[in-house]
């Protein structure tokens, strides 16, 4: 049905190259006159998002119509287009004005927003069009790349990005300092052999932004994408160019201390093992762990493909039973397997040098991790700057929530008291501040329960709604009533910390819709807080005969505490079953193609989602809604004190010292009143702020 509102197989009926000073001054005069337009960037690099000295912005693309295309060529090194390139200063004379005006709309993706950044144009108009949120707003569960809309709203197969680079031969690859089996870079194309697809992608754009007017209306969805995604996208690409410091000194002690601490497990599992091996080789492990011999194949052609096999180590095993199977046909050694051993006793000396390798396992993968990721693979994510900068996708997930990489700054381990020297979030610090000359401060602003909060104003649970009114620990207060403790919810945290954990999963898994297995097997495999609830003692007290049984326990408990969730969920999945969606505060909504699906399992997810959708997509939308009333506030904007990242639902700050006061009651109420008079929620917002030198201070 969306296809009604897109032109079918739309063609580029006229183009040019803009090679020329004439051709430049010609298309500039006319790019002042427009009020609207599409355009796109390619380059030998992704990392645009701050000063990179290695980057070349090899063309830009033009479009508003059939008749209305542009390639610019900017940066092609080949021989045979050099001269064809237009030089960086006619660039900023004839073409940046125009893209400089406060009064044009700007159709685009954010990673092109950095392009024009790093040729030195100012960006002036807030009126900023990604046709990418607007298409996720139409249908959220559609594949996310401006490719694979082209081919599903307009019919058009566009030529790949592999397809053009192969282009490019092996001698000139050579000539360029490459391998012959490296990738080539856009800038080792030919014009007339990748203009077809560059100039593809900004009349794409064009072609998307026209259709998905329409979409956006017929599905109710244009006040939210005008409102709140079109704005926020100005908000995210202001973020992503501020970028966060990173502290040298700290990161060169701690990469040093991680190296040291992995090799220092390698001579520790390899002496447990009596042999040496890799611990990063999954069939080493499972080898070694249960002697397991992988089994030899046979090939389409009929012969037998003889497995390799290391008999050292498979003499020298351990012999544990496999606690579960991959698909491959092989004993699993994920993180969950290794836990389980981690947990056994044996008598058996040999058996139990096993479990104590499988603790070191599960050490060395944390560590391995945790280097790869934030420490020792940090270097390469660094800009010239001395900062990441990091790439925030507004359409990351189906959930509403973003996604982050290079670095994961979402996934960034939380403190742990007993591992001080890997606390990788006291590596990010803030900037200098260019008038006091000062380090500027970190603030860290982070709403208090925020989607507990979200399901109490939903549900109108009178418990919930009395536990935030009263300021009781939500998570501790679940505590006690679950677990009947003989103490206040703001006791729990330090006198039952196990717990009051297992109460902030419980939850948060209720919350979404999880059933009694999938609690029990949450509570046992918790790394910090396992509780086993098929031990005797539960068991016992419940007069149940599994731990899955005592997790239904606690469901049921849970549930006649908050009957006003239990009539929400309800309601919920009541509604999904019968419009195919759900929405959130705002009114986006969460497409449940499947939800009366014949088979079970399918339908049965798709209700949990109608649940956590509305709920999550809810908090969402209030942390966004903040962002973007956040950066319209001139006062921050003077005291230089800029947003960093939203990571989950804390916003993080830089700001100089002498301003931290007054800027932290300007960033909570923005915080609190996401929505300034227009929605309420019928319980406060309430957002917690903490200040430091680094983040991991200001937490």
């Amino acid at each position: 049905m969306a296809n009604i509102f897109y032109e079918q197989e739309p063609e580029i009926k006229r183009y040019e190259v803009v090679d020329t000073l004439p051709k430049l001054k010609r298309l500039g005069k006319r790019l002042q006159r427009l009020e609207e337009v599409s355009f796109d960037f390619e380059t030998n690099s992704l990392r645009v998002y701050g000063p990179n000295s290695n980057l070349i912005i090899v063309c830009m693309t033009i479009s508003w119509g059939d008749y209305n295309n542009y390639y610019i060529p900017l940066g092609h090194r080949r021989y045979e287009d050099f001269y064809r390139n237009v030089s960086h200063e006619d660039f900023l004379t004839y073409i940046a004005p125009a893209f400089e005006r406060e009064d044009i709309r700007l159709i685009c993706h954010k990673f092109d927003l950095h392009c024009l950044a790093r040729l030195g144009v100012q960006i002036n108009t807030r009126d900023l069009f990604d046709p990418m949120p607007a298409l996720w707003l139409c249908d959220e569960n559609d594949e996310k790349s401006l490719k694979s809309q082209a081919m599903k709203r307009l019919g058009i197969q566009a030529t790949k990005f592999k397809e053009v680079v192969n282009s490019v031969p092996s001698y000139i690859k050579k000539e360029f300092g490459l391998k012959s089996n490296n990738k080539a870079t856009f800038d080792l194309v030919l014009i007339d052999d990748g203009i077809e697809y560059a100039l593809a992608d900004s009349f794409n754009l064009w072609k998307l932004y026209v259709g998905v007017q329409e979409e956006l209306e017929h599905e109710g969805m244009s006040k939210i994408m005008h409102k709140l995604y079109a704005p926020l996208t100005w908000t995210l690409f202001m973020m992503e160019e501020q970028g966060m410091c990173v502290d040298f000194d700290k990161l060169e002690i701690m990469q040093e201390e991680i190296k040291k601490d992995l090799e220092a497990l390698e001579y520790e599992m390899i002496d447990l093992a009596g042999i040496d091996f890799k611990p990063s080789s999954s069939q080493q492990k499972y080898e070694l762990l249960f002697g397991f011999r992988k089994s030899d194949t046979k090939g389409k052609d009929g012969k037998i493909r003889r497995a390799k096999v290391n008999e050292e180590i498979i003499a020298n095993s351990f012999n544990f039973k496999p606690v579960s199977m991959t698909d491959g046909g092989v004993p699993s050694v994920d993180g969950s397997t290794l836990l389980t051993l981690s947990r056994m006793s044996f008598k058996d000396k040999r058996k139990q040098e096993g479990v104590q390798l499988a603790k070191l396992l599960l050490e060395y993968s944390r560590l391995s991790k945790l280097d790869t990721a934030f420490i020792g693979g940090l270097d390469d994510k660094i800009y010239d700057d001395g900062k990441v900068h990091p790439s925030i996708n507004i359409v990351g997930t189906d959930s509403g929530r973003y996604s982050c990489n290079d670095p994961n700054l979402q996934q960034l381990p939380r403190p742990n008291e007993n591992n001080k020297e890997y606390q990788v979030r006291d590596l990010y610090i803030g900037d200098i501040d260019p008038v006091t000359g000062k380090r500027k401060q970190i603030i860290s602003v982070d709403f208090s329960n925020l989607e507990m909060r979200v399901l109490a104003h939903f549900s109108e649970d009178k418990n919930l709604l009395d536990m935030f009114e009263r300021g009781l620990d939500t998570h501790g207060s679940t505590a006690v009533t679950m677990f009947e403790l003989d103490c206040e919810a703001g006791e729990a945290k330090k006198l039952y910390p196990n717990l009051r954990q297992a109460a902030k999963t419980i939850n948060f898994l209720l919350m979404y819709g999880g059933g009694a297995f999938t609690l029990y097997e949450n509570l046992k495999n918790d790394p910090d807080s396992p509780i086993d609830l098929g031990e005797k003692h539960y068991l016992e007290t419940y007069h149940v005969k599994s731990g899955k049984d005592v997790a239904q326990c606690y469901i049921d408990k849970y549930f006649d505490s908050y009957p006003g969730v239990t009539e929400f969920i309800r309601h919920q999945k009541k509604f999904a079953h019968r419009k195919g969606y759900v929405q959130t505060l705002l009114g986006r909504k969460r497409r449940l193609h499947n939800i009366n699906s014949s088979n079970y399992k399918v339908a049965a997810y798709e209700e949990r989602l109608s649940v956590n959708a509305t709920v999550q997509g809810s908090a969402g939308d209030i942390a966004m809604s903040s962002q973007v009333r956040i950066d319209t506030d001139k006062r921050l904007e003077e005291m230089r004190c800029f947003m960093l990242m939203q990571i989950h639902d804390e916003i993080l700050f830089e700001c100089p010292e002498e301003h931290v006061e007054e800027a932290i009651p300007i960033i909570k109420r923005y915080m609190e009143h996401p929505f300034g008079d227009n929605v309420e929620l019928n319980l406060p917002l309430i957002a917690e702020h903490g200040v430091g030198w680094s983040y991991q201070d200001a937490k």
